[in-house]
C-alpha cells in the first residue's frame, strides 16, 4: 500500500501509482497477529524543502497508520488523566510552555542553525503526522497542538516529569521504574559486533512498529539522513530506544532511576528540550559517537534520564584489533547534569558492554540517590554473558536460575529475568515488594544487529514477550484485559 502527496501547489493524495514531482513515498505493513510488528517505510525527495519533507513523511505515517495508531492512542493515552486531573492540569501547563519556549527559539533562530533547523523539521514531521491521522488538508505548517499524538512522544519523558509535578505515586511503577535490558558484543576474534536491547514496559504497549525513515536532507549536515529503529505508533523517536543510522552510529538505552526528587529542581519547561527531540536531533546531525553525545547532551530536560550506549560501526573492522578510541560511548544523564565518556577500552578489556539500568558512572550514582547493588539483571548478564545475544537478552529462567530467587512465597519471580514476564507471577503470591510480583509488565521485544546488517541498517527483531523456558504469553488468560482496547494479537 503506497500513498503520494506530490507538488508544491496542489498535494494530490493518490493511491497506487506514482506522480511526477512526489514528495515522499510511503509503505505500510500491519503484520501485528503474524509477528508481532507492523511495519513502516517513508522515503522523501531531497529536491523539495526539508520542512515540506518533514511534513509530508510525518502526513504519509498519520494516514497509513491510523487504525493501529488509533488502537495505541486508546491503550496508552486515552485514560492517562483519568484520577489525576491536578497532575495533568500541571503537566499541561509545563508542556505549554515548552512549546511556547521552541515556537519563540524557531522563530527568532536563522535557518542556517542546523541544530534548531533538525528541530524545526521535527515539528514539521509531527505536525504532518497529526493532520494525517486526523484526515485533514495538507497543510505545510508547524501546528504546536496539544493533541495526544504529541503527549505520546513525551511519554519517556513523563516518567520524570510526573514526579517532579507530583502525580500519585504507584507502588508498583516506583519499584520497576523504567527496566530494559541492553548489550553490546564483541565475537571472538573480533570477528563480529553485536548491538541488542529489549524493552520493558505494559503490556498494553505491545503494538510496535519497526520505522524506517529516509529524508532526502543534506548528507554533510544530516548523515544520520536516515534512521532504521524499532518504535511504536505515533511517535518519531525509537522511545525503547533502539536505532541504526545511516551515520554508522547505532543507539541503545536503559532507563536510570531518578530516587534524589530534589534534582527535578532543575528541570525548566522553558530553556530545555524533552528527551524525545534531542534523541531525534542527535539520531539525524552527530557523525561519530562523540558528536552524539555532545549533541544530546544540550538542552537538558532531565525527563526520561537515560544511560546510552552509542557504538560507532565506522571504527570496527571485522578481525581486526580493536580501534584505541571513538568505538563506544557512554552518556549518563540526571536533572542538570550529563556525564559521558569513550568506554572502548571497556570492550577491550571485557568483550562486552551490559546495560541494565543502574548508572556506571559515579558522579551520576552519587547524585542520583541510587544504593548501588548487585541486582538480579546484573549477576545474571555476568553469568551468562558467553551465550549469543538473542539466546542471552530473551533469557528467562526464572524457577531454576540463582538471581531470579528472592524472599518470596514461591520463591523466585519472573521479574527478574533478562526478559521479565510479571504475568507469570502467581497473584496470589507473596512478594518483598510490589514490583517482584503479579503485574501488567514484562519484556515486548528482542531487536539486535551485527557488522553485516548494519551496513543495510537491518537488524533482527522478535516482538512478543519471551517464551521457551517460559510458557508464552496469551492474551486469552492474560488478566489484565480491561486495560486494553485492541484488534488480535500475540497468542
Amino acid at each position: 500500500l503506497s500513498h503520494w502527496p506530490c507538488s508544491y501547489a496542489s498535494y494530490p493524495y493518490l493511491k497506487g501509482f506514482d506522480c511526477r514531482e512526489q514528495v515522499a513515498v510511503g509503505k505500510w505493513k500491519n503484520s501485528v497477529n503474524a509477528s508481532g510488528w507492523t511495519f513502516l517505510e517513508v522515503e522523501t525527495q531531497p529536491n523539495f524543502d526539508p520542512q515540506l519533507q518533514a511534513y509530508a513523511a510525518g502526513y504519509l505515517e498519520g494516514v497509513l497508520s491510523r487504525e493501529v495508531l488509533h488502537y495505541h492512542i486508546q491503550n496508552t493515552a486515552e485514560d492517562y488523566c483519568t484520577n489525576f486531573t491536578q497532575y495533568c492540569k500541571r503537566m499541561n501547563e509545563f508542556v505549554g510552555q515548552n512549546q511556547d519556549y521552541i515556537k519563540q527559539k524557531l522563530a527568532s533562530t536563522s535557518r542556517d542553525d542546523m541544530y534548531w533547523s533538525a528541530v524545526n523539521r521535527t515539528y514539521h514531521q509531527l505536525t504532518g503526522l497529526i493532520d494525517g491521522y486526523e484526515a485533514r488538508p495538507i497543510t505545510p505548517r508547524i501546528s504546536y497542538e496539544m493533541h495526544p499524538i504529541l503527549f505520546m512522544n513525551w511519554n519517556g519523558d513523563f516518567y520524570d516529569l510526573e514526579k517532579k509535578l507530583n502525580k500519585s505515586r504507584d507502588p508498583v511503577q516506583d519499584q520497576l521504574g523504567g527496566r530494559c535490558s541492553g548489550l553490546i558484543k564483541v565475537a571472538p576474534n573480533n570477528t563480529d559486533l553485536f548491538i541488542s536491547q529489549v524493552t520493558m514496559s505494559g503490556f498494553q504497549n505491545m503494538l510496535r512498529v519497526l520505522k524506517l525513515y529516509k529524508f532526502g536532507y543534506d548528507r554533510e549536515f544530516f548523515p544520520g539522513h536516515t534512521t532504521s529503529m524499532a518504535s511504536y505508533p505515533g511517535l518519531l523517536y525509537s522511545s525503547d530506544d533502539f536505532a541504526l543510522m545511516s551515520s554508522g552510529l547505532a543507539v541503545i538505552e536503559t532507563t536510570i532511576s531518578v530516587f534524589n526528587l530534589t534534582l527535578f529542581d532543575k528541570t525548566k519547561a522553558v530553556g530545555q528540550l524533552p528527551t524525545w527531540i534531542r534523541a531525534i536531533v542527535a539520531n539525524q546531525m552527530a557523525r561519530d559517537a562523540r558528536e552524539w553525545c555532545h549533541l544530546y547532551a544540550k538542552y537538558n530536560s532531565g525527563t526520561y534520564n537515560n544511560q546510552w550506549a552509542v557504538v560507532d560501526y565506522n571504527k570496527f573492522t571485522p578481525n581486526q584489533s580493536l580501534p584505541e578510541y571513538g568505538l563506544l560511548y557512554v552518556l549518563e544523564q540526571m536533572p542538570g547534569t550529563i556525564v559521558y565518556q569513550d568506554l572502548t577500552w571497556f570492550l577491550q578489556k571485557y568483550s562486552y558492554f551490559p546495560s541494565y539500568n543502574i548508572p556506571f558512572f559515579k558522579k551520576i550514582t552519587d547524585i542520583s540517590g541510587f544504593v548501588n547493588q548487585v541486582r538480579p539483571l546484573q549477576g545474571i548478564l555476568r553469568g551468562t554473558c558467553s551465550r549469543e545475544p538473542l539466546e542471552l537478552l530473551m533469557y528467562n529462567d526464572y524457577t531454576k536460575d540463582e538471581f531470579s530467587r528472592c524472599n518470596c512465597n514461591p520463591p523466585y519471580s519472573a521479574e527478574a529475568g533478562i526478559s521479565a514476564r510479571g504475568d507469570l507471577n502467581p497473584a496470589n503470591g507473596t512478594y518483598e515488594f510490589p514490583g517482584q510480583g503479579h503485574v501488567n509488565h514484562g519484556a515486548l521485544d528482542y531487536k539486535g544487529t551485527n557488522v553485516a546488517m548494519m551496513k543495510k541498517l537491518e537488524f533482527r527483531a522478535q516482538g512478543g514477550p519471551t517464551w521457551g523456558t517460559v510458557p508464552p504469553f496469551r492474551w486469552s488468560t492474560f488478566d489484565f484485559v480491561s486495560l486494553l482496547v485492541r484488534p488480535t494479537l500475540i497468542v
